[in-house]
């Protein structure tokens, strides 16, 4: 009887099901427009399936207009800048920075129109960015400062206007008289007349970075599924950079730049090339660095302690692992 009994719960197991395996939790992530070039990386690895790769199910949330993100249960990731992510956290959002794609180092132009020649025809005109307080506005405030001019004091309004691609066509409709872009975006408008009276790239100035943000609740609870999606895009940065991934990245910079000109978009991969951290642990130093520019906009930016916002152990654990330089040496 007892052999009986023990072939039939043999046999029973032998034909149960595997037991199934939980699907990943899909992720909303948000993200700004082209404020930079390291957002392309982001849609190389959603349109190249690195997220998919790494078992995770990624859908991209474009948060539009001069909306700062807001990090929710429902959108727990972004891709947004870094101060787009202290303002909030200012405010009270529970979030934490994990990694920075981009050194922060300034490579953008300010392109203005035809008729300002020098600095001072700057004073009393209007410059274009995203929102008040956020990446754009502070490599704005950066660029006026270059040119030895205040924008207080000189009277230069920065106007928060939305997407790049929105700053451009107030550009072009006389509604601001210069903006700074990314150097693919300002060649194509010195193709049309334009001149540009500051080029940021050889100054080795630093500015705000691009930041991979989660919610503390959903790192906590999906740890998994935030270290795979930090995976894919250290693999589309690397793969962005290589020659086997170059026809992707001219694609993507054709659709998120809206960028036509070949030449412009030589310079936008070159632009890349050199802005790209191999290793993105988010830094303390960058952040406490934009809080005095972000001071000006919102003095509430310069009281929290940005050091309590970061959570490098995602980026950690891709670096002990092998993950970054298995990507780096497959590209």
């Amino acid at each position: 009887m007892r052999r009986r009994e023990f072939l039939s719960l043999a046999a029973s197991a032998a034909i149960a099901p595997a037991p199934v395996r939980a699907q990943p939790p899909r992720i909303n992530m948000l993200h700004l427009g082209a404020v930079g070039l390291a957002n392309v990386v982001l849609h190389v690895a959603d349109q190249q399936g690195f997220f998919t790769k790494n078992g995770v199910d990624v859908k991209l949330v474009p948060v539009t207009g001069t909306t700062i993100p807001e990090l929710t249960d429902e959108n727990p990731m972004g891709h947004i800048g870094a101060p787009a992510a202290i303002l909030k956290a200012v405010r009270g959002s529970q979030l934490r920075i994990l990694a920075s794609l981009d050194s922060g180092q300034l490579s953008q132009q300010l392109v203005v129109k035809p008729d300002i020649k020098k600095p001072e025809d700057l004073k009393g005109k209007r410059l274009g960015a995203r929102v008040k307080g956020a990446a754009l506005w502070i490599h704005t405030v950066i660029a006026v400062e270059k040119l030895g001019l205040d924008p207080v004091r000189d009277k230069i309004e920065i106007l928060s206007i939305g997407d790049p691609s929105k700053v451009i066509q107030a550009l072009e409709a006389g509604e601001i008289e210069g903006a700074v872009l990314a150097s693919a975006q300002s060649r194509q408008l010195v193709n049309k007349g334009y001149s540009v009276l500051l080029d940021l790239g050889p100054s080795r100035t630093f500015g705000a970075q691009d930041a991979l943000v989660v919610t503390t609740k959903f790192a906590q609870e999906h740890p998994e599924a935030v270290q795979s999606v930090v995976n894919g895009l250290i693999e589309a940065a690397a793969f962005s950079l290589s020659p086997k991934g170059r026809p992707a990245l001219i694609e993507t910079i054709r659709s998120q730049l809206s960028v036509t000109d070949d030449a412009a978009i030589e310079a936008g991969i070159a632009e890349l090339a050199h802005i790209i951290v191999r290793k993105p642990y988010p830094s303390v130093e960058r952040l406490r660095n934009m809080q005095r520019i972000m001071a000006l906009a919102d003095p509430k930016s310069a009281e929290i302690d940005v050091a309590t916002l970061l959570d490098d152990s995602f980026v950690k654990k891709a670096d002990e692992t092998g993950v970054i330089d298995r990507a780096y040496a497959a590209s």
